[in-house]
């Protein structure tokens, strides 16, 4: 059965596309999204997005729609280069996430580009996730903590160097101890998240915001530091530090939201 929620200025395509979320399949106008257990369905039409497989508050929850999202915008529109984005993809939102999945797709990502990542992860899943159905749709579920045991099993997936951190992290680690991040400071969660291998600071901040509602994260990557140097800072060199301060003070609270903005727009006009 076909559900509708009418949600004002959202964008279904640069939500699920701006490079924050990779298990999702476009056909047409319709993406069919993989999250923990479940396979569901999207399209927008309108204000309108129509959906199957899943409930509306679960749905509320992943989208964030809860939050009170045209108070954020005008707390992050401080300056002609978020607003510039801001105007352009007005309506994308932030996606919470599975915090274990969230912690293993960031994993992959080191140095790929955001089609080798999704390629890499559904691999992973085909190799150590339990096949699940959806009407005519067959997928694979996220690998859960503790099912990747050996590199061997990730053989299909060609992750490279990547193959140890998925392992690793899968050993080591589970929703528990991920969730319970969440009731420590900021930099506190970020040191502690560090301590994985693999995990440095873009891949923590990127647990951090897409996955246990740590807003003030701001996940820094190639297209971030490029765009702050030249934008912000004038095209003077600037080390890592010095932007994580900038940003902080600058966007204050909602700093992930003026990220995800920020990256999405860089990274369509270079």
């Amino acid at each position: 059965m076909t559900d509708r929620l009418q949600i004002p200025h959202f964008s279904l395509r640069h939500t699920l596309e701006c490079g924050q979320f990779f298990r999702f399949t476009k056909v047409f106008d319709t993406y069919i999204v993989h999250s923990s257990d479940r396979i569901f369905s999207l399209w927008q039409k309108g204000d309108f997005l129509f959906y199957e497989g899943i409930e509306e508050p679960l749905l509320i929850h992943f989208f964030r729609l809860e939050e009170s999202f045209d108070s954020i915008l005008k707390e992050i529109d401080r300056d002609p280069a978020i607003h510039q984005a801001i105007r352009e993809y007005r309506g994308m939102r932030l996606i919470r996430q599975d915090p274990w999945e969230c912690l293993l797709s960031f994993l992959c990502s080191s140095a790929k580009a955001v089609s080798h990542i999704r390629c890499i992860i559904e691999h992973v899943c085909r190799s150590s996730g339990e096949k699940v159905a959806w009407g005519n749709y067959v997928g694979y579920r996220f690998p859960e903590p503790e099912s990747i045991k050996n590199p061997l099993q990730l053989e299909s997936a060609r992750a490279g160097f990547r193959t140890h951190y998925l392992v690793n992290a899968s050993l080591c680690t589970d929703r528990k101890q991920l969730l319970l991040l969440k009731e420590l400071p900021y930099k506190t969660a970020k040191e502690n998240l560090m301590r994985l291998p693999g995990v440095g600071r873009k891949v923590a901040d990127c647990v951090l915001l897409y996955s246990l509602d740590f807003l003030e994260a701001f996940p820094m990557d190639t297209w971030i530091k490029k765009g702050l140097q030249k934008i912000y800072f004038k095209g003077r060199n600037t080390g890592e530090k010095a932007m994580e301060d900038f940003v902080s003070n600058h966007f204050g609270p909602y700093a992930g939201y003026a990220q995800l903005y920020l990256y999405h727009f860089w990274r369509n006009h270079p």
